[in-house]
């Protein structure tokens, strides 16, 4: 118990230290830069400081609940359609031949491309999650078939041998699994969708989201709320991966 403690203050310690090092290497670096006129940084204070002005506005806070909602409901989405999908590929060799070059395609293609071709014929409110879905879904598709490729056929033989029946070799030996390759699909997942889905918005700009935000401050050379924009993006993807994770480890319990 103690060395575990003290294992897991000692990388806190770690995690602490690397961020102390990199903020003063960002200090340094737009110090020297601001100084010789090179260009624009914000140093961490100023971007602190316009952090603290952006959460005090009202509109901020109601951005920032439609760029969850978003790709929020994309990645639900992906996750389910990529799981059934998966199921499918998983069991049955037509489905996965058939679909194989849909998955290939969805892969090669970069975001971007994909911001642009949605952008020809769906409402710019919907691209993100539509992109967050995209992303998200050959990923999930995939752990998932992969999973069920994984079962022992020979452990199922001898499942049915001594009498188990389908729901029990489904419960037993399936899902067992499966689980862990679905697990790692959605927390992979979402943070791709999250930095997928602010990109749909920064080119897109939907009214009232972070990515539009962020164009906005763009636009008006607000280096300052650039930075503290970027940096609510960056905490919100620690948080919406923090919260994923324990949702898998009460899931597991």
């Amino acid at each position: 118990m103690i060395s575990t403690m003290q294992a897991k203050l000692k990388k806190a310690l770690f995690t602490a230290g690397s961020i102390v090092f990199w903020v003063l290497l960002w200090h340094i670096a737009a110090t020297f830069a601001n100084k010789n006129l090179l260009f624009k940084i914000p140093l961490p204070l100023d971007t602190l400081r316009e952090f603290l002005v952006c959460v005090k506005l009202p509109e901020f806070w109601g951005n920032v609940g439609t760029s969850l909602w978003h790709i929020i409901s994309g990645f639900a989405l992906a996750v389910t359609l990529g799981f059934v999908c998966g199921l499918l590929s998983g069991s049955s060799t037509f489905f996965a031949t058939l679909t194989a070059p849909l998955t290939r395609l969805i892969r090669a293609v970069p975001v971007a491309a994909f911001i642009i071709l949605a952008w020809l014929w769906i409402p710019s409110e919907v691209i993100p999650a539509f992109i967050a879905f995209l992303m998200v879904f050959p990923i999930v598709w995939s752990h998932v078939e992969t999973g069920l490729l994984s079962v022992d056929k020979r452990l199922v033989e001898m499942a049915r041998v001594m009498g188990m029946d389908k729901k029990g070799i489904i419960k037993n030996i399936t899902v067992p699994a499966v689980m862990p390759q679905f697990r790692v699909s959605c927390i992979t997942g979402l943070g791709y969708a999250w930095k997928s889905g602010v990109a749909a918005e920064v080119i897109c700009n939907p009214t009232g989201s972070i990515g539009a935000m962020l164009s906005i401050a763009k636009s008006n050379l607000e280096y300052a709320r650039v930075f503290a924009i970027v940096l609510t993006v960056v905490l919100l993807s620690l948080v919406l991966e923090n919260a994923i994770k324990v949702f898998w480890k009460e899931g597991r319990r």
